[in-house]
């Protein structure tokens, strides 16, 4: 996104800054606030000209759906349906009575399935044209297996899988 918002200023109807939220960004999906702060002030934050080729986990990028029609197609695998061809990509709809309803949909990297790529428009109003993608290699959360209640957070590599971390356990 561009920086050429002053950092630290807070958006209308928004608490963060926009430091606050590149840096909220890095290490967990934003909440609907700033989301929506974002898509009605996207003119503070510049819309993306070029797709981005494998964009890197906490990257935000802003496009105008009618200008970038296909603004999805950034470089990475994602996990495909069945026939192998269709991208499996899942939808929610955020419900918001101020502002309306905010679409995401979401899908999972095909080689590191905790890569993520969620992206969020209204789906009506002024700035159903604007979507937001921010892309996050999500934390996976383990279980302490002995009788402790504490748990650890790792960042997984591409390579490691679940599987090959709890054959590593021993029961």
């Amino acid at each position: 996104m561009d920086e050429s918002v002053e950092a630290g200023s807070s958006l209308p109807d928004n608490p963060l800054g926009i430091e606050q939220i590149h840096l909220e960004a890095q290490n967990q999906w934003l909440s609907q606030a700033p989301i929506l702060g974002i898509l009605q002030n996207h003119e503070k934050f510049g819309i993306s000209s070029e797709l981005p080729n494998k964009p890197p986990s906490g990257s935000l990028f802003l496009f105008d759906k009618k200008v970038q029609r296909h603004f999805r197609n950034d470089g990475h695998n994602w996990k495909k349906k069945k026939d192998g061809k269709t991208l499996l990509e899942g939808h929610q709809t955020l419900k918001n009575e101020s502002f309306g309803d905010l679409d995401c949909y979401y899908a999972h990297g095909e080689e590191n399935r905790n890569f993520q790529r969620r992206s969020y428009w209204m789906r009506k109003g002024d700035f159903s044209h604007v979507a937001f993608v921010h892309y996050l290699e999500v934390m996976v959360r383990i279980y302490d297996l002995s009788y402790h209640s504490s748990f650890c957070f790792f960042q997984p590599s591409s390579k490691m899988n679940l599987r090959n971390l709890f054959s590593s356990f021993y029961f």
